[in-house]
This record gives C-alpha cells, structure tokens and sequence, in this order.
C-alpha cells in the first residue's frame, strides 16, 4: 500500500507540475500580448489594435475632435473666459496610446475569458503652464470689484444717496489649482469662484464736500469764451447737514439707498434780469497822462494796456496785474526806459508799466471795487494822485483786486498819443459814487547835491536826476449812493521816501571840485491836508523834472531830460542813503 501511494504521489506531482507551466505559459502570452483589448476612445473602437495602428488611429480620432471648449471663470456675476488656445491645450496622443494598450477587461490570467463592456479611453491633455498662469492674472483683473462710491440725486427738497457697493479680490492661487486639476482630467466646466466682500463705511464729510454748493446767479462761461458771450444759467445753493445724513443712514438698515432733507437757497436773479444789466454802466473812469517823446517808455506802457484790455472778472473772480501782463522781457516786445537805480536813475526794461497798474487801481478805488493787494511806489509819482499809485514788481508784489459786486465787471483800457484811460465798465444798481480823500501826514523836502564829474564839458552842469518830496498820506474811500454818504474807510496809508536831486558839475578850478549839498530848496511847513476828490485835478506836486542846468557856453541840455513823469520805481531802487540796505527791486 505504502508503495502504491507513493508512486501516486508522484504522478499527482507531476500533473501539478504540468498545470503551472500551462498557466505560466498563458500568463506569459496574456502579458505580452501586443494588441489592444476592448477599449474606445471617443467613442470609436480601439479593440484588437497594435501599438502603430492605434497611435495612427488616436491620431485620426483626435483630428476629427479638435477641442473647442472653453473655460468660463465665474466670480460676482462677472465672468472670464479661457480659451483653448489661450493656454496651448492639445491632446496627449502618446498617453492616450499607453492607456489604451493598459486597458481592457480579461479574465483570470486571460484564460477564462473577460468583461464583453468596452472601457472608454478618458483623454488626455497638455497646455503651456506659463500661458495659464498669465490668463489667472488677466482674470483677476478683469473680475477684481473695487469698493464702488456712492452716487447721489439732488431732489426738488432732498437728497437720495446710494450706498457704496461692496469690494472682493480674486484668490489668484484658488484658481489656478483650481484649472489646473480640470485639465488634468479633461474637465473644461465654468470655475465657480468663491468671494470675501468688503464694504467702505459711508463717508459723510466726503458726501457734504460733495453735495454742497454756493448759490450762483447767471453768470459768463469765461472758460468757454474769455470774450463774454457764453452765459451759465443760474443754480441753487445746496447745504447738507451731517446729523441728519447719518441719522436717514442708520434709519435705512440693509436698504441700498437713503434719503434725507438739505437745505436750498434760490438765486436771487433771473437770466432775464442777468442779459438786461450786463455790462449797462460804466463804473469808473480814470485817465492819466505820459510823454509819447520817451519812446521806450511810451512802447512798455501801451503793450501793457494791451495785455488788460478787455478782461473780464465774474463776480467773485480776482484780477492779478502781473498775471495779465506776465515777465517783462524784450521777447515778450518790452523797452527799455528810466527807472531808478540807487538813488539815481538808469535804464532798463520795462520801465513805466507801473503807470497802467495804478491807473487800473485808482480806477477799481472809484469803483468801489475790493483791493486784494496794493504797493505804493518808493517815491511820489504825479500821473495819479497820491495814494492811488500801485508798484508791481514780477514774481514779487503785485497789484490784485476782486469784482464783489454782482454782475461782471470788465476792465477797458485804451490809449492815445500821450494818454491812456481805464474804464470800469459793469451794473451799478445803486446809483453809486465814489471819492477817494487823501491826508498829507507829513512831508520831507528833498536837497540838491552837486558831485563833479569829470566826463563832462569843463564848467558844465548837467542834471542826473530831479528830486522829489518825501510824504506820509493817508487815503480814505468814502461812498455816496444817490448822493448821501453811506460809508468812510480807511483805504492806505503810503510812504513816499524823498529823493535828493543830483546834479553833476566839471569846473575849471580845482578848489570848486568835490560833492556838496546845497540849502533845501523846496521846504514845505504846511500842515497835513485833506486830498480833493479824485474827480477834481490832484495836486500840485513840486515840479517832476527841473529844467536842465545848461553850461555857461550855451552847450546842449541833456536830452534824457524832459520827461513830464518821474520814473517808475522800475528797475533796481536802491536806498539812497548808505546807511540803508538795499531794497527790493520795483518795477
């Protein structure tokens, strides 16, 4: 029996043996098999294939889908679209292949057969990942919602407002995995992107600064037409009140707007009544002489009437002298002409421009018209009366003054051979007149001084510059409506330095040399006295220009003389006495 079971056992052994290399042997040819099982891509049947003709046959496949979808990113009703080529998509044949031949359904070890369902290829992509990254850019900028302000609607009584809408930013790393892991796996469906909202609190001092406005009356579109024949309707002044504001806010809750009450003041004319008195009256009108004889002088004082004429100032606006006229240089069509210098009188440009700015300030006095700023010369000058002279010197002083009055005001300067008039031209609703009283405080008479020159002819004299009395005045503007007195204010208080007159002399004997000053010439003890009105000839100052000393021999007078007006403080003024610093350049 022993030996029966034994030799059994061999037979069983070997027919175990025999199985394993059969199932070792299908196994082998299972995994080595070189075609495709069951599997289609796209739905077309890959089955059966070799490796070459199923890399041939995704190629044909994926020809005939070309991949058309896109890629909407959705954030805040806003959306952004991706498309194909935007990121480079294509398929991925060579991965589509190796799935493909991986694929299938056998049964156990291929030897008991398989699955008859087909299995469906997923396919699979490639895009260019730095192209995606700049489309996540893009779409955040398009799609980022900044904090929206507030808007508001003026009503017939109050004011409807707005609230700001809310503020999100895109998660820029959120979508980009987020796309990421869609074309991995070919999923071309919309990003729904998640938002945190912000909201700005309501500003109220922004909304006032916004809301509220002076009334204004008709008025010209000076921006429009600098000449005056655009008109701007008249509107309402608006004036919010911040507590009520914030009370409708906190009353409204969630509600997207709020309204509350402002207060309105109407215009207190009509564009009727604006277009009948526009420009009716003349306010002012005041006229000052010069020597057409000094040709640079005469060229610098009819350029910068010029530059005034016809300008026109809306009520509120402000007229700037160095404005209008703008630098003094020869480029610009400047002289030049006589303006002090130390004490003395030199040449340089734009000498006697100073002569157009008083006059348009003794005009703008008359007219009763608001001074902003006024500097009175460093010496007397006689084509205005005193204190009603206005220096200027560019980028330093200037002559400002504004229209408060109602209408607009436009300032007329015209000129003739040895004249020039400024003339006020506006609405004078209130039979207007004015007169401008000026108190002499005191007075400071000037010396002769006689200094050799030897340049001159032997035992000549010739007159360097004339001189003029020093005085301290006040001015005052006194205002009659339909002749009765409504109104006296102080206006200036000047300050006129005297300026010694210079003669240069050369005589022939040498102990008559050297500088010296003679008796004052031209004392004047009177007390202080009250100006006429301006209306009235101003007055007599001591004479402007002295008639030149001549040589004993009859020689010729210096033909720099003559000149009816003193010089503007145009140039460099210096003060005459040494012990003084210099003072600032006038013009």
């Amino acid at each position: 029996m022993n030996g029966f079971f034994h030799r059994g056992g061999r037979r069983v052994k070997r027919g175990l043996m025999l199985v394993c290399l059969t199932l070792a042997l299908c196994l082998l040819t299972a995994c080595g098999s070189e075609t495709t099982d069951k599997v289609s891509l796209l739905g077309n049947d890959l089955s059966g294939l070799s490796r070459e003709e199923l890399e041939k046959s995704i190629e044909k496949i994926v020809g005939q889908n070309p991949i058309t979808d896109d890629i909407v990113v959705r954030f805040l009703g806003g959306e952004y679209t991706i498309a194909p080529d935007d990121i480079s998509v294509k398929y991925d044949t060579k991965q589509m292949a190796s799935d493909a031949m991986n694929a299938g359904t056998p049964g156990f070890f291929g030897l008991f057969g398989g699955s008859d369902e087909v299995e469906e290829i997923t396919p699979s992509y490639t895009y260019d990942a730095e192209a995606l990254e700049r489309q996540v850019n893009l779409a955040a900028a398009e799609l980022n919602r900044a904090s929206a302000e507030f808007s508001y609607e003026i009503g017939e009584d109050s004011v409807t407002v707005t609230k700001g809408g809310a503020g999100a930013t895109v998660k820029k790393d959120e979508l980009l995995a987020a796309l990421q892991e869609r074309l991995a796996v070919g999923d071309f469906s919309a990003v729904e992107l998640e938002a945190d909202v912000t909201s700005d609190e309501m500003d109220f001092e922004a909304l006032k600064s916004e809301i509220d406005r002076p009334v204004q009356n008709p008025m010209l579109d000076l921006k429009a037409d600098p000449t005056g024949t655009v008109m701007l309707e008249a509107q309402r002044g608006i004036e919010m009140d911040i507590e009520e504001a914030k009370k409708a806010f906190e009353q409204s809750g969630n509600e997207p707007e709020f309204t509350f009450p402002v207060k309105f003041t109407e215009p207190t004319m009509s564009m009727q009544d604006f277009q009948s008195k526009l420009f009716r009256d003349t306010l002012s009108t005041v006229t000052s002489s010069f020597n057409p004889g000094l040709k640079g002088r005469t060229t610098n004082v009819k350029l910068a009437c010029d530059f005034c004429n016809d300008i026109i100032l809306n009520p509120g606006d402000e007229f700037s002298y160095n404005g209008a006229v703008g630098p003094r240089t020869y480029e610009r069509g400047f002289k030049d002409a006589t303006v002090y210098v130390a004490g003395t009188t030199e040449e340089g440009v734009g000498g006697g421009i100073c002569q157009v700015s008083s006059t348009i300030y003794s005009a703008a006095l008359h007219a009763d018209l608001k001074i902003v700023e006024r500097h009175n010369h460093s010496y007397m000058i006689t084509y205005v009366p005193l204190g009603e002279d206005a220096t200027v010197v560019y980028g330093s002083k200037d002559f400002r003054f504004q229209n408060n009055t109602d209408y607009p005001v436009k300032i007329r300067v015209t000129y003739g051979k040895n004249t020039m008039t400024v003339s006020l031209i506006g609405t004078n609703v209130s039979n207007k007149t004015v007169e401008i009283a000026t108190k002499r405080l005191s007075s400071t008479p000037f010396n002769v001084i006689y200094q050799t020159d030897p340049s001159i002819p032997v035992d000549t004299q010739k007159v360097k510059n004339n001189g003029y009395t020093g005085y301290v005045t006040e001015s005052y503007r006194i205002v009659y409506e339909n002749g009765e007195k409504v109104s006296e204010t102080f206006e200036n208080k000047s300050i006129y330095k005297k300026l010694d007159k210079l003669i240069l002399e050369n005589p022939s004997t040498p102990e008559k040399s050297g500088n010296y000053v003679a008796p004052v010439v031209n004392p004047d003890p009177q007390p202080p006295v009250t100006e006429p009105p301006v209306t009235e000839p101003p007055v007599t100052e001591p004479p402007v220009t002295e008639p030149p000393v001549t040589d004993p021999t009859g020689g010729e007078t210096d033909p720099s003389e003559g000149e009816t007006n003193p010089p503007d403080d145009g140039g460099t003024v210096v003060n005459p006495e040494p012990d003084n610093p210099p003072e600032e350049t006038e013009e």
